[in-house]
């Protein structure tokens, strides 16, 4: 551990000599009548529509076994998400994205078998609120309607008791509004993200009503480092042209909402997810990751338990880097 961090440290250093030495390279020379703090200071890259999207779409996964925790012996977890983006060029700064997300679980059990999995297309309406608000911020707005099932019919709990839920075949079914604002920024070999949004259960079997939180308040925020290019710069001439990406997604969230078993202010009603993938110039459409987390099972009718757990996986996105950036300061 102490030699990751040393490591991280180091290339935080090169960073930032990197930094000093691209500013010394535009302003050093000039007449200091001229020179601009203001522009030194926001040194931002241009963004794209679809850099901004691309970052808005929760990446696919799937994670080897159960990893460390209290989730039930796993061959694998997988989220399968793909999406279908409808623009209309007669409409600019508007789209929707239609998603027929699945998350399934194979359990490394006789036969191993998928148990109900949770099934939940979306489709989104988003807004570009104007390019370029605040000096190369990219600024949305989205509102989503999605639906999330197990595609079960039995009856919810396991007997008549109505205390034990059942996992097996118990019908869960909801249906959700979502909406939030998103932006990005980029600045060199580094593009920034976040998300604000909040949810709310309008729809759900009468089964949860009181158990089931009906509102969702969340915050995510991402960070991708391309280490290659912060190396090129450096004049390391074996990582020109290449990719080496760091991110780290950082996602809190709330449960809000009459919860029988949960008091106002509880620690179960919160959500920590934290991963953090690597993605060297060899591989081209997949990376590595860690993750750790912490709050309700977000798998259909598991919901009824605080997961804990951290494992490993691959995970793909839409799309790291893929152009020259270019510099507005000047």
């Amino acid at each position: 551990m102490k030699n990751i961090l040393t490591l991280f440290l180091f290339l935080l250093s090169l960073e930032a000599l990197a930094q000093n030495d691209t500013i010394k390279q535009k302003f050093l020379f000039r007449d200091s009548s001229r020179f601009d703090w203001e522009k030194v200071a926001v040194d931002w890259d241009d963004i794209t529509w679809d850099e901004t999207i691309n970052l808005f779409y929760d990446p696919g996964y799937i994670t080897i076994t159960q990893g460390l925790g209290n989730m039930e012996p796993l061959l694998f977890e997988a989220n399968i998400i793909p999406y279908y983006r409808i623009g209309i060029n007669a409409i600019e700064k508007w789209a929707f994205i239609l998603s027929p997300q699945i998350i399934l679980r194979m359990y490394n059990e006789y036969s191993y078998p998928v148990k109900t999995p949770s099934y939940k297309p979306r489709i989104t309406l988003v807004h570009q609120s104007s390019k370029h608000t605040r000096e190369y911020h990219d600024w949305f707005q989205y509102i989503s309607l999605f639906h999330h099932s197990n595609g079960q019919d039995g009856y919810f709990y396991t007997d008549s008791t109505n205390t034990v839920i059942n996992t097996r075949n118990g019908s869960f079914s909801t249906n959700w509004v979502e909406a939030g604002v998103f932006e990005s920024r980029a600045h060199s070999s580094r593009q920034y993200y976040a998300k604000l949004y909040a949810q709310y259960c309008y729809q759900q079997d009468t089964m949860l009503n009181g158990i089931y939180g009906r509102w969702r308040f969340n915050l995510d925020v991402k960070f991708e480092w391309d280490i290659a290019k912060t190396l090129s710069k450096l004049n390391f001439k074996h990582f020109d042209n290449k990719e080496t990406i760091i991110a780290n997604t950082f996602k809190f969230g709330v449960i809000c909402g009459n919860m029988k078993h949960r008091d106002n202010i509880d620690w179960k009603r919160g959500i920590i997810d934290y991963t953090i993938s690597f993605r060297p110039s060899f591989l081209q459409d997949v990376c590595l990751f860690v993750q750790y987390y912490c709050g309700e099972d977000y798998y259909n009718i598991y919901f009824n338990r605080i997961m804990q757990c951290v494992r490993i996986g691959l995970t793909a996105q839409s799309r790291f880097f893929t152009r020259e950036s270019v510099i507005k300061a000047d």
